[in-house]
């Protein structure tokens, strides 16, 4: 028989099974807790999800804008063998 491991929830401290927290380290009640005060950040625009939302948002739009945001080409066996002999 296994034993059940157990750890503490990074919000409330509680212990609970491992298994019943989430990825992060956090129980169902604290996740439901985080999850609504990034909605309302965002709803509300602003706080600090929605200024790294923002962040975010606005350096894509200048990799968009000054085509740096480019699909990776795979390299051509040709090309490679152009760069191995000088």
């Amino acid at each position: 028989m296994k034993r059940e491991v157990k750890k503490k929830c990074k919000g409330c401290g509680g212990i609970f099974l491992k298994k019943d927290l989430n990825r992060k380290g956090y129980c169902h009640e604290c996740a439901e807790k985080r999850l609504i005060n990034v909605l309302r950040s965002m709803m509300m625009k602003r706080g600090y999800w929605y200024e790294k939302w923002k962040k975010g948002m606005l350096l894509w739009a200048k990799k968009l804008e000054y085509g740096k945001h480019k699909k990776k080409r795979r390299k051509t066996a040709e090309s490679r063998s152009r760069r191995k002999k000088g």
